[in-house]
């Protein structure tokens, strides 16, 4: 091979690493792009919760200094006592809920963004491989034609049929 078709393929080979380059880059801005949108989708839910944090304050705040006095008061508020206790009760338990609730949906976005950001690393590991296997394929044809055509000019020159040997190692080239 001569060295102006060397350099011709190794420039061949540095355009299609750059391209690969590009694409990738392009596939990790993608990659940013969806992960942007789903930590802005985070950030609502975040930003929907911490009302309803600053209400279980707020009642809590509330609520504490009426069951102070009524702990302390006579036997006679001891039946409100109980009807306060009950109603906490419940609303904790609503409380309790909601946080549960809110743990879920967390979970549930993480696991979106989780397998968002898999299918996306997935793809961009894919699009490497083909754009790898795109730029192979053509420098090995182009290597299998220039070994004939290397062959051939060679069988013209020494005006006479190869032998045997000779026949072998022109063939196991093209292989």
């Amino acid at each position: 091979m001569s060295e102006e078709t060397f350099r011709w393929i190794i420039a061949a080979g540095v355009v299609i690493a750059t391209l690969c380059i590009v694409g990738m880059s392009v596939m990790m801005l993608s990659v940013i792009k969806v992960v942007a949108q789903l930590k802005g989708k985070v950030d609502h839910l975040v930003g929907r919760t911490e009302p309803m944090i600053d209400s279980v304050r707020f009642l809590v705040n509330e609520n504490a200094p009426k069951i102070n006095e009524i702990v302390t008061s006579t036997k006679e508020t001891a039946a409100n006592v109980r009807d306060v206790s009950a109603v906490a009760k419940d609303q904790a338990q609503r409380f309790g809920d909601v946080g549960r609730d809110i743990a879920d949906r967390t979970k549930v976005q993480v696991a979106r963004v989780d397998a968002a950001v898999d299918d996306t690393v997935e793809q961009v590991q894919e699009l490497g491989a083909n754009l790898k296997s795109a730029a192979m394929k053509p420098a090995t044809e182009f290597s299998g034609v220039i070994a004939g055509i290397r062959a051939g000019v060679s069988a013209y020159a020494q005006g006479m049929r190869p032998n045997v040997s000779r026949a072998t190692q022109d063939e196991e080239m093209f292989i």
